[in-house]
């Protein structure tokens, strides 16, 4: 029962790769190529709310539970796990073996990204992409969106904003320069 994933081939060919889920929201894969799911219930409600993990052959096993509708999972380069914690309003990070740390707090966070330089890049509900560096310091990279969504960088290091109040897809420059990409959509995730 419940909500799943779909695998499909470079062909398009879908196939399930995992099920069960109350409402699969995020996914993220580590360096091993294990994926990770943020299955989130519900705002507020503590049970439900887990971070599954998936072997490559489909193995899954509860890797934390607990957290209050994890909406967003990013992995930086040493292999930590990051979650936005939208309920809380806090960004934890996990290491590989499960222990949890207080990264971030006093955000509404949807969304992340790490850019190569290691910075956290957090979406948020109220128009604002906020800028994290390795060591805990936020400033405000964006803000003035209507519903910034999901994120993702390029090559060279610019960042891709899934806007769905506004219709459209922005590419910002690493200093912040924003020029739109696409519009006329109903963008909500890019990968």
């Amino acid at each position: 029962g419940g909500e799943g994933i779909w695998e499909f081939t470079p062909g398009g060919v879908r196939s399930s790769f995992a099920s069960g889920f109350t409402n699969p929201y995020q996914l993220a894969f580590n360096s091993a190529g294990d994926l990770f799911v943020a299955d989130c219930l519900t705002v507020g409600v503590i049970g439900g709310n887990n971070i599954i993990e998936i072997s490559p052959s489909g193995a899954q096993s509860t890797f934390v539970s607990g957290l209050n509708a994890p909406t967003g999972l990013a992995f930086d380069s040493a292999g930590n796990l990051y979650e936005a914690d939208s309920g809380s309003g806090k960004i934890y990070e996990f290491t590989l073996g499960g222990v949890r740390s207080t990264f971030a707090s006093g955000l509404n966070p949807y969304r992340l990204a790490f850019n190569s330089a290691g910075d956290l890049f957090v979406s948020e509900f109220n128009g604002t992409i906020t800028e994290i560096t390795p060591s805990g310091g936020q400033s405000t990279f964006a803000s003035g969106l209507s519903n910034p969504g999901e994120l993702a960088f390029d090559g060279a290091g610019d960042l891709f904003v899934a806007d769905s109040g506004s219709g459209k897809i922005y590419e910002f420059t690493p200093g912040g320069v924003r020029s739109t990409f696409a519009s006329g959509l109903n963008p909500y995730r890019l990968a």
